[in-house]
């Protein structure tokens, strides 16, 4: 598949669809010129939808689909919407919220890395270390910059912002937050699925954690961890006692304080944990349960999430509000900041059905959130991200992608329209949004990025170790070598990290640095750009690198110097493998990729733009508007003057 087309003319499109009979006119239109002190909107709305495809959306609305995306593009503006680079969630959301690139917020990738040891971290979230070295420490924002929410909030406007990534830890704004990717488990991390097992075997490369389950009879104890605590210089884990039993047909799981009944095939409603962690009293979780097997015993157990009615970690602001979308809500709702766990899936430890379902549930709690501020919204800003519609793009992208190592006919005939049943979805969102408008309400609906399949995965750095660039001590096909495990960085000149970053081994920045700054630095990333974009797959004669970009090229701003020096952009359906992603090598340079994480954007930016959708008439001049146009867009049509960093809008 190539690169989304242009398009018909928007007449040609409406003609085509068999629109013109719509006829939805709000009567907003933007101001002319840069220089504003009215407002021209009382009220904006910038509804994010992750994933959200130009392709699907076009295909969708020309078979009568997704009738209030095709209302709002009869009576307003719909166009791709260019995505930041590389077009990564973390790196694209922060370049909405800040109407800047990367050198202005400091977030480049997924996955970076400390020069000091080269061990990767990752960006979402940062941990400001105590300095008495005792461990822990504070969360702080990891990104710079102004937000559009932060600006309106501090001219007084009322701003709620809901889900929207990299917002944890969501404290020290003026804006009404909820947080979204980025938010850790209690643990700390991002979140990381338990499963219990009768016949517990283990395996290196599983990517949850296996607890192993001994029945006595019917009956079975085990435990449900927490945090991390430490007592007399030991770590463990704290814990909360699990009983199980046993029955023909179902499995009766039982705490100090709850108790609930699964059949096979089952998810329980949230349950919450009460862990002790000794002088810091104690810390609440939720999780759910999902009941693979009886007999034998396979359970699933979701990350253990905050408990938003009193998260140990800056969930909110103010303080009260993740407990008060509780309530609408109508209980306890997933916190993490990726809920919809995907190795789980990968892994075989839930069914597809099971991981759609959580993936419904997770939506529908977004939607009573949304609903809820919608209704409240009476003057101001509105920025809520969905985000549901990434995961299921990304796991189920193998089942309408018939080239992928693991279509399979017949489980597509099933579930194969389990993506454009979510797009569905969010055009009925759409449409309850649009009952919402008036003439003095903006409305923009946007995504970070489209979607590819992702059927090829390429060890970058096996082919930097084959090309002489990355020296290995050892090549072992049963180690890969992660966190650079077997590499030589006396003998290293550039290495790979994350979904399109090369790092030149640099004297003076990394700890063992060989590349002279200047013309020796320049002249190896030159060097490896001509022979990156030459390189072919040989099982089929397709080239891989549509482009490599400098950073020179795509950055700009304070923190441009901490990019990486190679972004690499990958031609689909292949992309940089999970190995390379965290300081590994694989086997061999190209491999199919049997994931059933089978559809991606860690590609090429040209090939997956986002979208963007507004009841507004956008004098685009022919152009196709990028997605760091939008934060002063919002401002301006709020009357407010955007911060200095930001890019010229839309209006």
């Amino acid at each position: 598949m190539g690169s989304h087309p242009t398009g018909a003319t928007r007449r040609q499109f409406i003609v085509a669809t068999g629109l013109s009979g719509l006829g939805l006119c709000l009567g907003l239109r933007p101001a002319k010129g840069s220089a504003m002190t009215t407002p021209t909107a009382k009220r904006v709305i910038v509804l994010g939808i992750d994933g959200l495809d130009v392709r699907i959306c076009r295909e969708l609305m020309a078979q009568g689909q997704l009738p209030n995306l095709a209302r709002l593009t009869e009576g307003g503006t719909f166009s791709p919407l260019a995505t930041v680079n590389p077009p990564q969630s973390p790196v694209a959301w922060s370049g909405i919220a800040s109407g800047a690139n990367p050198g202005v917020h400091g977030i480049y990738d997924f996955i970076i890395r400390n020069p000091k040891d080269y061990l990767p971290d990752l960006s979402l979230v940062k941990l400001k270390r105590s300095k008495f070295g005792f461990g822990g420490g504070e969360y702080v924002d990891p990104k710079a910059g102004q937000a559009f929410w932060d600006v309106a909030a501090q001219a007084g406007l009322s701003a709620t912002v809901v889900r929207w990534p990299v917002t944890f830890p969501a404290k020290g704004s003026k804006a009404r937050m909820l947080s979204g990717l980025g938010t850790p488990d209690v643990r700390g991390s991002l979140g990381r699925y338990v499963f219990y097992a009768e016949q517990a075997k283990e395996d290196p490369d599983m990517r949850g954690e296996l607890i192993g389950v001994s029945f006595n009879g019917q009956a079975a104890e085990t435990e449900v961890r927490g945090p991390m605590t430490a007592s007399f210089g030991r770590r463990s884990f704290a814990t909360v006692k699990l009983n199980l039993t046993r029955q023909a047909d179902k499995l009766i799981l039982k705490t100090e304080s709850q108790e609930l009944t699964l059949g096979q095939g089952q998810w329980s409603d949230w349950l919450h944990f009460n862990f002790s962690v000794g002088l810091r009293g104690h810390v609440k979780g939720i999780a759910r349960f999902f009941l693979t097997s009886l007999n034998p015993l396979g359970l699933y157990l979701t990350p253990v999430q905050l408990d938003p009615d009193e998260p140990c970690f800056p969930l909110a602001e103010p303080e009260g509000y993740a407990a008060e979308l509780g309530k609408v809500v109508g209980g306890p709702y997933a916190t993490l900041g990726m809920p919809e766990e995907t190795k789980g899936l990968s892994e075989e430890k839930i069914p597809d059905e099971a991981f759609l379902q959580m993936c419904q549930d997770i939506s529908a709690e977004r939607e009573k959130m949304f609903d809820y501020e919608l209704g409240r919204l009476k003057d101001g800003l509105l920025a809520f991200v969905f985000d549901t519609s990434d995961r299921i793009q990304h796991m189920f992208w193998r089942l309408r992608d018939t080239q992928h190592p693991l279509f399979d006919a017949k489980l597509a005939a099933k579930l194969g329209p389990v993506i454009d049943d979510h797009y569905r979805v969010m055009d009925q969102v759409i449409g309850r949004t649009m009952k919402a408008l008036d003439d003095k309400t903006a409305l923009f609906i946007c995504s970070d990025h489209g979607f590819e399949p992702y059927s090829r995965s390429v060890n970058l750095n096996t082919w930097l170790a084959e090309a002489g660039y990355l020296k290995l001590k050892k090549h072992d096909p049963s180690n890969h070598g992660e966190l650079f495990e077997h590499v030589d960085w006396s003998g290293t000149k550039a290495y790979a990290l994350g979904f399109g970053s090369i790092y030149l081994n640099l004297a003076g920045r990394e700890k063992d640095g060989q590349i002279k700054p200047g013309q020796e630095a320049q002249a190896t990333a030159d060097e490896l750009a001509k022979r990156l974009t030459k390189l072919k797959d040989q099982a089929s004669g397709q080239p891989v690198v549509h482009q490599v970009h400098r950073k020179a090229d795509i950055y700009s701003g304070p923190l441009a110097e901490q990019a990486p020096e190679l972004v690499v952009g990958y031609n689909p359906p292949y992309r940089v493998s999970w190995t390379t992603a965290i300081g590994g090598s694989g086997p061999k340079v190209f491999e199919d990729n049997t994931q059933k994480w089978s559809g991606d954007h860690c590609i090429d930016a040209s090939f997956v733009p986002g979208v963007l959708f507004s009841n507004l008439k956008l004098d685009l001049a022919g152009k196709t508007p990028k997605q760091t146009q939008l934060a002063a867009t919002v401002l301006k049509l709020l009357g407010l003057k955007p911060d200095k960093e930001m890019e010229p809008g839309l209006v």
